[in-house]
């Protein structure tokens, strides 16, 4: 990719974070977010986006780095402190030991019971900072996969929101890369060297999402356009698309 190539290339993933934060109403002036660090690429690329955007924005805002480890202090995220160090925002850890419940848990949704124990500790933390809302790693790809596994499992198609009102601490959820392709995050994280703390469980490789991952990869080369359909779809349902009986619709 020579240099006009790589400019284009990341005025796109600019605009697209742009779009959905102006989209969703995700920033407003004055607001403190905490990102929530996990290790992987799609957060790391989240935080270096966010503190772009809050130096190019007219809106001010700051941010700060949180990170839960489910290990327990298990892995060494010095390369971690290091990257958040650079950006020159504020890093909190909080070691729990996720994986220790999730197998005394026995539970058959592991990566769900994950995620919501991963952002009640963030939600927490982000309120004792002072944080108006947690911003999360999740991209185009994951909200498609979300999509399918609720059409799947539940029989609805819906997906997570863009943002999200957490009820019980009052902070806010918000998802900036939701118009990302995670092969452009990819693309980037790899340019720039973000560093990649492995915190995984050993679940990923054999959970539904996986799969569902493995199917959509497939679909997409007959339907390249079956990402942005979905979204498209998202953003404009419509009562006269749905199958209402006679007596719902009266």
């Amino acid at each position: 990719m020579n240099r006009r190539d790589e400019y284009l290339f990341r005025k796109k993933i600019a605009r697209q974070i742009g779009s959905a934060v102006s989209n969703f109403a995700m920033i407003s002036p004055g607001d403190k977010i905490a990102v929530g660090l996990s290790g992987g690429k799609d957060s790391a690329f989240l935080l270096h986006s966010l503190c772009l955007l809050r130096d190019r924005s007219p809106v001010h805002f700051t941010v700060e780095a949180l990170t839960v480890d489910p290990t327990d202090g298990g892995r060494d995220i010095e390369p971690l402190k290091k990257f958040v160090e650079s950006m020159g925002v504020e890093h909190k850890v909080v070691r729990y030991p996720i994986f220790d419940i999730l197998n005394k848990s026995q539970t058959p949704s592991p990566c769900s019971l994950c995620a919501n124990i991963r952002r009640g500790i963030l939600a927490s933390h982000a309120a004792e900072d002072g944080c108006v809302s947690i911003a999360l790693g999740h991209h185009r790809d994951d909200v498609v996969e979300t999509v399918f596994l609720n059409l799947m499992y539940e029989g609805r198609f819906r997906c997570f929101q863009p943002n999200m009102l957490m009820s019980r601490s009052g902070i806010r959820v918000i998802r900036p890369l939701i118009y990302v392709a995670e092969s452009d995050i990819k693309d980037e994280a790899e340019k720039r060297g973000f560093p990649i703390v492995n915190f995984c469980c050993g679940n990923e490789s054999s959970s539904m999402r996986a799969y569902v991952k493995v199917i959509l990869r497939r679909l997409s080369r007959k339907a390249p356009y079956l990402p942005s359909n979905v979204l498209h779809a998202l953003k404009n349902l419509k009562d006269d698309d749905s199958w209402l009986p006679d007596m719902e619709k009266r």
